[in-house]
């Protein structure tokens, strides 16, 4: 289902294709174990193919993986944070090996977990209400859907989830 999104990127910003930067498979196995996460589907097939460069399409706001200010320990303690600030409200059922990939407005996580069946499922925490809610959108739907809300053509962005720049 991914290869919508990559199919609209080539459309609109056919270069932006050759740009991206992803990881290679043993380092999202060391990104899985540093994150305590799993990382499949979808999301899998993004990273290996866009995880550290977006080429231009999307930028850093909103996926953070892209925050180039952003450290690895950042990064490590932003899930960390996200993880206690679920835990604090009581959202058990939201704790399967959750991992935020985009923060819109600096109060809305939207997050995987990674370790349910469906892990492609995308839910959405509100910090200012509190709530946590299941989006109805996949990731790839996500991707598609924040790549009409985003103006194409925006500078490179990359980020670093596993090693120190």
């Amino acid at each position: 289902m991914i290869d919508i999104f990559f199919e609209k990127v080539s459309i609109l910003l056919p270069a932006a294709m050759e740009r991206m930067v992803g990881y290679s498979d043993a380092e999202l196995n060391q990104i899985e174990k540093l994150y305590d996460i799993s990382i499949r589907g979808d999301f899998r097939k993004f990273m290996s193919r866009a995880g550290r460069s977006d080429g231009g399409v999307i930028g850093d706001d909103p996926l953070i993986c892209y925050r180039p200010t952003w450290t690895v320990r950042g990064q490590i303690l932003f899930q960390v944070n996200f993880f206690s600030s679920l835990q604090e409200i009581g959202a058990w059922d939201y704790l399967s090996k959750p991992f935020v990939f985009s923060w819109e407005n600096e109060s809305q996580y939207y997050f995987l977990q990674t370790s349910l069946p469906e892990s492609d499922s995308v839910f959405m925490f509100d910090e200012n209400q509190l709530t946590v809610v299941n989006t109805g959108m996949s990731f790839c739907d996500y991707l598609v859907e924040t790549l009409d809300r985003y103006p194409i053509g925006r500078p490179i962005c990359q980020g670093e989830l596993l090693t120190v720049c």
